[in-house]
């Protein structure tokens, strides 16, 4: 059977369970461990979860630039450039002459200069990948897509786990920096390879200036961008300061909190084959509620454990994370399709780089806001009742709010026509059949 998508483009498959082994390291939980060995505090724990998504905002001043090199180049060229400073950061942890801060102000400066080559050459990725894939497959492929990036990500954790098992060295964390390294190496060989859109009519189109105010108002994009930050608010904090109560508050080994995060990629990998034979069927929305609904079930559990209700138990984070991970797995492929379908394609580029910028200054808001707001409460405690109030139970009380009204805002949200048209008591039945899966 002939295969819908374009030759060579299952190479992004392979791109990017190599880049999720580079990136979970550089941008997950070994970075904020290691920075944690350093004495990093709650806000600087946020400023460098932060960094990410804040550098999209690069994304438009170089939007007008792809047309002149074709996505293609352009994102071969910033990839490669973010992986020698990868190479670079492996050496910081063996410079014995450097004290933990003068090793934590160079540690932040290294990662300011890889988000933001990434943050520029991420601005071709999107648009790239949705000139390549035709639209009506686009959700199976999205949901393979996610089970490399999940499977990487999963890979860089155990490895992660392993090396950095019991008292820990700052050499090992020099290993772990060059497991990412040489990961992004392999990534960027595989990006080499995916065929790039031939420039012409959609990349010229694509790239056209839009007015911002025009962009702005229009209404599918302005309600999609919204619920964004809302979302983003939540959730963009969330897998920073979990693993700091873990660190912190349980006295969790490093190599623990490593193990345990990895059950988020577990959960993942579960539920996308769910979300691939729904999702173009069913339409965005469904998904994004069921995802939504299990976020508020984890972020309630965690209160319980922060407000000394819970037992923080190895088998109950366990179980948390598997259900945060599948939840976030089912949001992201849902979100991202919608997204796609949303952009019209006259300014195409500067849609996605407008979007990515405004909904990741939510996500970048976030972690440093409650990283502030946490130091602020400091070691202030108090007990009314059952409750056990301290700076995590107020920190999980506030996202679990937010998350709510985030599942509120999904019914104003616009699903593109292009959805299918399976009836509505079969799409809820399955869907309450794989919420009960998950909820057992």
């Amino acid at each position: 059977m002939k295969s819908p998508y374009p030759p060579g483009s299952f190479n992004a498959h392979w791109f990017q369970v190599f880049n999720a082994v580079s990136f979970q390291i550089m941008m997950g939980a070994p970075i904020i461990l290691y920075a944690k060995s350093l004495g990093a505090s709650s806000t600087v724990l946020g400023i460098i979860a932060a960094m990410t998504p804040l550098m999209t905002v690069f994304q438009l001043p170089a939007a007008k630039y792809i047309p002149r090199f074709g996505y293609h180049d352009f994102v071969v060229g910033g990839w490669s450039l973010r992986v020698l400073v990868i190479f670079g950061l492996c050496a910081l942890p063996l410079i014995d002459v450097l004290t933990n801060p003068e090793r934590m102000v160079i540690l932040v400066g290294l990662l300011l200069i890889f988000n933001f080559l990434r943050g520029v050459s991420t601005t071709g990725w999107m648009p790239w990948i949705t000139a390549l894939i035709p639209e009506k497959h686009r959700g199976r492929f999205l949901a393979l897509d996610n089970v490399f990036i999940h499977s990487g990500c999963l890979l860089s954790l155990l490895i992660s786990a392993v090396l950095l098992h019991g008292q820990v060295e700052q050499w090992e964390y020099a290993l772990v920096l060059l497991v990412s390294a040489l990961g992004g190496a392999a990534s960027v060989f595989f990006l080499r390879k995916i065929p790039d859109v031939p420039a012409g009519e959609t990349t010229r189109r694509s790239s056209e200036s839009v007015p911002w105010r025009a962009i702005i108002g229009y209404m599918p994009f302005q309600k999609l961008l919204i619920f964004n930050v809302i979302f983003m608010t939540m959730v963009g904090s969330l897998g920073v300061f979990t693993v700091e109560y873990l660190r912190e508050d349980s006295h969790f080994e490093v190599s623990t909190v490593l193990l345990l995060s990895a059950f988020a990629f577990v959960g993942a990998l579960t539920s996308l084959p769910f979300v691939g034979s729904l999702i173009d069927t069913v339409g965005s929305k469904p998904l994004m509620r069921v995802a939504t609904g299990m976020f508020a079930l984890v972020i309630l559990l965690w209160f319980l454990i922060a407000s000394a209700i819970l037992p923080c138990r190895l088998e109950l984070v366990a179980g948390m994370n598997l259900l945060s991970g599948a939840a976030s797995a089912i949001f992201n492929v849902a979100n991202t399709r919608m997204v796609m379908a949303t952009m019209p394609e006259m300014g195409r580029n500067h849609f996605f780089a407008l979007f990515t910028v405004i909904s990741s200054l939510g996500l970048g808001a976030a972690p440093v806001l409650w990283g502030v707001g946490l130091d602020a409460i400091g070691t202030y405690e108090v007990v009314t009742g059952v409750f056990h109030w301290k700076r995590h139970s107020f920190y999980f009380l506030a996202i679990l709010i937010v998350n709510a009204i985030a599942f509120y805002f999904i019914g104003s949200l616009h699903e593109s026509s292009g959805r299918g048209s399976m009836a509505p008591s079969l799409i809820y039945g399955r869907l309450r059949r794989m919420s009960r899966l998950w909820l057992r």
